[in-house]
């Protein structure tokens, strides 16, 4: 039986400064079926509709925009609201976010490495940008994916260039790993939102809500120190709700290489064995 065509929509976000020496930098990519997260011919998505619920139990009001970083410190559109309204929406993340149908790619840049390990300078958003491209196409290549958009917050003007470039690049050529050519046409749009688009809003916030706790947790704590918690502890429970959401192309594959990759990939240096039986011996090959 041939399974159903899908459209599918990626949003990415980022958490950390690219261009700064605060290590390290995060760009962590959503994927939602386009219908669950678009509103469509006057039809609120779904994705909305969840969205709305929870912002109305938390903060009364469904006219705000989330962003985590706000709610933890109580600024921005968060400023207005208390500490424990604000607390309420951390320990309901996990269950809303866990309830949700989406998939998670996620590229972590160890800036400090990046540059000791490559002689040339490298843009660490650009550098997590293709990861996150090379990973959502082999996303495309699965056999229900009729096509794909995806979309971003637009930044300023030189960066939205630098960034269309990077994409461009692999559209037309690819890269060392990857040969896009078959899955070329399966793209149909490459979208820099303007903030608060209403269009692709919804999925902006839950990629604003995923990216920063993922990235805390791949560089090895805890997922969250919110502002408007006294004690958050070192129970990684967004993380865990959302653990399972992570992309890889198979259940055997290790998603560290996938949807969780932190770059770049270095490791602890061992001695090298001439014999190969002895050096698959030594490594459990």
């Amino acid at each position: 039986m041939v399974s159903k065509q899908k459209k599918y929509i990626l949003f990415i976000d980022e958490t950390g400064i690219a261009q700064s020496s605060t290590q390290p930098f995060t760009l962590t990519g959503v994927i939602f079926e386009n219908k669950y997260a678009v509103d469509q011919n006057g039809r609120t998505s779904e994705l909305r509709n969840r969205l709305n619920r929870v912002k109305m139990q938390c903060f009364g009001t469904q006219d705000v925009m989330l962003h985590l970083d706000e709610i933890s410190r109580g600024r921005g559109d968060f400023a207005k609201f208390k500490k424990e309204q604000r607390a309420d929406f951390y320990n309901n993340m996990p269950n809303f976010l866990g309830n949700l149908d989406f998939k998670i790619i996620s590229v972590t840049i160890d800036k400090v490495k990046l540059k000791q390990y490559f002689l040339a300078h490298k843009d660490p958003y650009v550098v997590a940008f293709i990861h996150i491209l090379e990973t959502f196409y082999s996303f495309l290549s699965q056999t229900d994916v009729e096509n794909a958009r995806i979309v971003l917050e637009s930044r300023d003007d030189y960066e939205n260039l630098l960034i269309q470039k990077a994409f461009f690049e692999v559209f037309n050529n690819g890269t060392m790993h990857l040969d896009f050519q078959k899955y070329r046409e399966k793209i149909k749009g490459f979208i820099l939102a303007k903030k608060g688009d209403p269009l692709y809003q919804s999925g902006l916030e839950i990629a604003d809500l995923v990216c920063n706790p993922i990235g805390r947790v791949r560089k090895g704590i805890v997922e969250a120190k919110p502002k408007c918690i006294k004690n958050y502890g070192t129970e990684n429970k967004i993380f865990k709700a959302i653990k399972t959401k992570i992309y890889s192309p198979s259940p055997d594959q290790d998603f560290r290489n996938w949807g969780f990759k932190k770059i770049p990939i270095t490791k602890k240096k061992r001695d090298w064995i001439d014999d190969p039986r002895q050096d698959d011996e030594a490594t459990g090959a």
